[in-house]
């Protein structure tokens, strides 16, 4: 009976420290914002502002905290046109560009004793980026007639990209901490387009 006993407390003294080394440091994250994409083509630059969000898993190993995410950076939307609707010199387009990624960050906290905790940190990202095209021009046919031309096209890209983050986060107890920062990343290019995001966010930190 005793060693019975004495097993059981083993294993139960065994499971709990093994529970313990798997949930200590780790964190889960969640972040929502402002997210400008910017495309760069033949000398040109479009850009637009959306909303973007970030979910992340994280390991607090004491000054260095490593983490994976998924980040959505919005997309950017362009659309004009030029020339007289029903003349042989219209054209008309429309366009979207959309990026997400799957990334993994080494982030550098900064021990204050404010209760606010600095951060700055390097990311490297596998970006998907993607751009859909509608373009529509008129024509003369053969016949003499007013015809359009559409051209319809899409690309999807697979890249790998690197950016910075920073931030300060305030820990409310133990388990919860606000977190503020800005971040940088260079997407890669969806054939001669180079993307480039910059994002303002705001979140919360969970720690396990």
């Amino acid at each position: 009976m005793k060693k019975l006993l004495l097993a059981t407390l083993l294993a139960s003294t065994s499971t709990l420290a093994m529970a313990q080394i798997g949930t200590d440091g780790l964190y889960v994250q969640g972040n929502v914002g402002v997210s400008k994409l910017e495309a760069k083509v033949d000398g040109e630059k479009l850009k637009d502002n959306g909303a973007g969000y970030t979910v992340a898993v994280g390991k607090d190993m004491g000054a260095v905290r490593y983490q994976a995410d998924y980040t959505n950076f919005g997309k950017i939307k362009e659309n004009g046109s030029e020339g007289e609707r029903g003349t042989a010199s219209y054209a008309e387009w429309k366009g979207t560009m959309k990026a997400q990624s799957l990334g993994l960050s080494a982030i550098y906290d900064f021990n204050t004793t404010a209760g606010l905790t600095p951060y700055a940190g390097v990311r490297v990202g596998i970006n998907q980026l993607k751009a859909d095209y509608h373009d529509v021009s008129t024509a003369i046919s053969a016949t003499g007639q007013l015809t359009d031309i559409t051209d319809n096209s899409s690309v999807k890209k697979t890249k790998v990209g690197a950016g910075v983050l920073a931030g300060v986060q305030y820990a409310f107890n133990p388990q919860m901490a606000l977190d503020v920062g800005v971040e940088y990343n260079h997407l890669g290019k969806v054939d001669d387009t180079k993307m480039n995001q910059y994002g303002a966010k705001v979140g919360l930190r969970y720690n396990f």
